[in-house]
């Protein structure tokens, strides 16, 4: 949606995009729904502030943002057109979502269905494991961050603060990298972080499309942080009944403190979400997750695969046996024809024999 306030600071044009209002305003800078000239193309255009463009280290972070979306190309990133400079305004042009972000898409329901939580989810770790795989981490996963088109359709945005392993991780003095709420605690102590990093983000995210707060908030950022370093989260169960077991122990594998105890990578997890039963019903035994290790939530997801495995087993055992009820029943009426024929051809033949000798 077009932003109306101070329309008066909008500008009519930047280089060769017709400026149509302001759809977003970071710290960094602002994001217009432009035009692009002469292609007619509706663009989103992020436009660094001036001020900041002066600054090295946030200009840097700026074209590293525009780096990491070039590298990306799916259908779960937004995608990026042009990236340039014009009167020592720096800017790119990126795909235009018409639709809303996540954190919008939650206030606005009473609750998230869960089989869109699962379908948001799955398409989250697509995009993840693309942009993964092609050695980008976002750092910033958080449902600001997560775009929700006319169509469902999901796509991440923002990699302000991505890390390219295969370019230069320049430090940002003075800016904290990440939003504390949903912060892995290796981010929150200032370590060196991979992609369980975005894992951690993402099963925050899944937490707040489940009970619609992320688990760990409090007054201000270090007292977030210290939490998200120390405090194990509650099951989104206890918040939301009709939360699927198996769902649950993914978001809480996700969350785990120790990076190990994560899933290796998000095609691990998608691979879990893609077994998760949207009619599913939590269990009252899921309140000790937390304390589990990562054997234990493995040793549990197990269980409910063999539970699984057991419901099928006996359902094709109760088709096979009413089956061979069926045929056993069939077997016994044509023993009986049988039989029947056999006794009524002996009677035919004593009636022949009998007329025969008279």
């Amino acid at each position: 949606m077009l932003n109306k306030k101070n329309t008066e600071s909008i500008p009519e044009y930047i280089s060769h995009y017709k400026i149509l209002g302001r759809i977003g305003k970071g710290g960094m800078g602002d994001i217009y729904k432009a035009i692009q000239d002469p292609l007619n193309r509706v663009v989103a255009l992020k436009v660094l502030s001036p001020r900041f463009g002066r600054d090295e280290e946030f200009a840097k972070r700026f074209e590293i943002e525009a780096k990491a979306i070039s590298l990306l190309q799916h259908q779960n990133i937004v995608s990026i057109y042009e990236y340039g400079e014009e009167a020592g305004v720096r800017y790119f042009a990126m795909q235009f979502v018409d639709g809303r972000d996540l954190s919008s898409y939650i206030a606005e329901r009473k609750e998230v269905p869960i089989a869109e939580i699962i379908d948001f989810s799955k398409q989250i770790c697509r995009g993840l494991r693309y942009a993964h795989n092609n050695n980008v981490i976002h750092r910033d996963i958080k449902p600001q961050n997560i775009l929700i088109d006319k169509n469902n359709i999901v796509k991440l945005s923002d990699f302000g603060i991505a890390k390219i392993f295969s370019g230069t991780d320049i430090t940002l003095t003075g800016f904290t990298l990440g939003t504390p709420e949903y912060m892995s605690p290796e981010q929150a102590l200032g370590k060196n972080i991979d992609c369980q990093t975005d894992i951690y983000s993402l099963g925050i995210v899944m937490y707040e499309m489940l009970t619609k707060r992320p688990p760990f908030t409090a007054g201000d950022p270090m007292a977030v942080a210290y939490k998200q370093v120390h405090e194990p989260a509650p099951p989104p169960s206890k918040k939301r009944k009709d939360t699927p077991k198996r769902l649950e122990l993914i978001i809480l594998k996700a969350l785990k403190k120790n990076k190990e105890d994560r899933y290796l990578s998000v095609g691990e997890m998608l691979d879990h979400l893609d077994s998760v039963d949207p009619e599913e019903r939590t269990d009252r035994t899921t309140a000790v997750m937390p304390a589990m290790g990562a054997g234990d939530t493995h040793a549990a997801m197990q269980t409910t695969d063999d539970r699984r495995i057991v419901d099928r087993r006996q359902t094709a055992n109760r088709f096979f046996t009413g089956k061979r009820y069926w045929l056993e029943l069939v077997k016994t009426q044509w023993i009986s024809w049988i039989l029947l024929a056999g006794l009524g051809a002996a009677f035919l033949m004593h009636l022949f024999r009998y007329h025969w000798q008279k």
